[in-house]
């Protein structure tokens, strides 16, 4: 069974038993979907791979040189617009909080909204719109609040 064909089968269990999330591991293989607002958020990573917890997986990391890059929380395609043709959800220049909605990422054609989960300012936007992204890839740079944003 491939690895997209259990990530389905994971969300139809889900589905089925009203599952918020789910961990799965086999062999050198580990599969971890969540139910989000309005979609289905999934990572498959080796064992080992992931941080505890496991929350941290969608946090910002501080870089040297004071910007946070806000990275993808799993594979698929980047959107800026939540919807096709709709201007983008953020612009450099951009004030951010925590909750502000930076960009959309589609996974087998389930459209999962990704959170700042950081106040500041957008400084750069390092994907193209439609572009394909991996897990833990950045996808903005900020300049945090704390650091004068």
């Amino acid at each position: 069974m491939s690895t997209m064909d259990k990530i389905k089968e994971l969300i139809s269990l889900m589905n089925a038993n009203d599952l918020a999330e789910i961990e799965i591991q086999e062999d050198a293989l580990r599969i971890k979907v969540r139910r989000t607002n309005g979609g289905f958020q999934h990572t498959v990573l080796p064992p080992g791979s992931l941080p505890a917890p496991a929350e941290a997986l969608q946090q910002p990391v501080p870089k040297t040189d004071n910007l946070v890059e806000i990275s993808s929380p799993m594979v698929g395609t980047f959107y800026r617009a939540a919807t096709p043709g709709a201007e983008p959800q953020v612009e450099v220049g951009d004030t951010l909080d925590p909750e502000t909605s930076v960009c959309v990422i589609e996974a087998m054609k389930i459209i999962n909204e990704i959170k700042a989960e950081v106040t500041g300012k957008v400084v750069e936007v390092l994907v193209e719109d439609g572009e394909p992204v991996e897990f833990g890839q950045p996808l903005f740079k900020v300049l945090p609040a704390a650091s004068g944003g």
